[in-house]
């Protein structure tokens, strides 16, 4: 058997492999979309088309689902976009500061600190419930958006601050040296150099904090009566109560609107937040 030959069979080895590889990720594609497809399809049929004839396509289509739903879902969509958007902010800016400061500074205690703030993952978020809840009522910020986005940043950072000291430990500490001497103080060499330095790993927690906020039920639904200061998630299990079976279209069109923005996040992130995984892993 000659070179040439055994080299045609092992290219076309790999070939298959890679054929296989791709139609796998094809099929586990197609599962993750279907509901989202078979979801958008039923919100555009009436209560008779869906009891009728659950597969079939709409005909007529009805539009007016999605203006219902839309139509009392969208200033609840629109808290949950501005606090959303500030606790994300605010936690990465946060988590970057820490991270920078058990990275590349020097103070007695600062293992034992970063293994206690490591420690704070062990504990369930649903164990300090009703201590934060207490919390919210002792300082009257109960029914504020201040009581969703501070135990959001509070607890999001813990996470956060891992990833950037794992990240920036990596950066080269000649660089903020040089910038030492050069006069810069540690809160430029921050701005200036770690943080643009660290944007793979900041985009990446920014959208994995982003998604764990939009869709945080239970501690919205403790701490905001008002509807009208109230979030996406819970707003729509109140939609859901209202429409009910009386109207599964307009029902499953707020689902579907709910559905959008984290559609969308997902779509133009992906490759941002596998860049952001993959930088933190060789940096680690």
């Amino acid at each position: 058997m000659t070179v040439k030959k055994v080299l045609s069979k092992k290219n076309l080895r790999e070939v298959s492999f890679q054929s296989v590889i791709v139609l796998i990720a094809v099929v586990l594609l197609l599962l993750a979309f279907i509901p989202i497809i078979l979801m958008f399809i039923l919100s555009l049929k009436s209560n008779v088309q869906i009891y009728g004839n659950f597969w079939s396509l709409p005909h007529p289509i009805q539009w007016s689902n999605y203006n219902k739903a839309i139509g009392m879902l969208i200033p609840n969509m629109i808290n949950t976009i501005i606090v959303v958007t500030i606790a994300t902010v605010l936690t990465v800016l946060l988590s970057a500061n820490a991270g920078y400061v058990f990275a590349k500074l020097e103070f007695p205690g600062k293992n034992f600190l970063f293994m206690a703030i490591i420690s704070l993952m062990m504990v369930p978020g649903v164990l300090t419930l009703t201590s934060q809840y207490s919390l919210m009522q002792t300082y009257k910020i109960y029914n504020t958006w201040l009581a969703l986005i501070l135990p959001w940043i509070s607890g999001g950072q813990v996470f956060g601050i891992i990833l950037c000291r794992t990240f920036m430990t990596g950066l080269p500490t000649e660089v903020f040296e040089s910038a030492r001497m050069d006069g810069c103080n540690e809160f430029k060499a921050l701005f200036k150099i770690a943080i643009p330095l660290a944007k793979p790993i900041l985009a990446t927690v920014a959208i994995m904090k982003m998604i764990d906020y939009y869709n945080d039920f239970i501690w919205p639904l403790m701490v905001i009566e008002s509807n009208s200061k109230q979030v996406i998630t819970v707003a729509i299990r109140v939609f859901q109560s209202a429409t009910g079976s009386i109207d599964l279209g307009s029902m499953i069109a707020g689902f579907v609107f709910a559905t959008i923005p984290m559609l969308l996040l997902f779509i133009c992130t992906s490759r941002l937040y596998i860049e952001g995984i993959t930088a933190g892993a060789v940096k680690g």
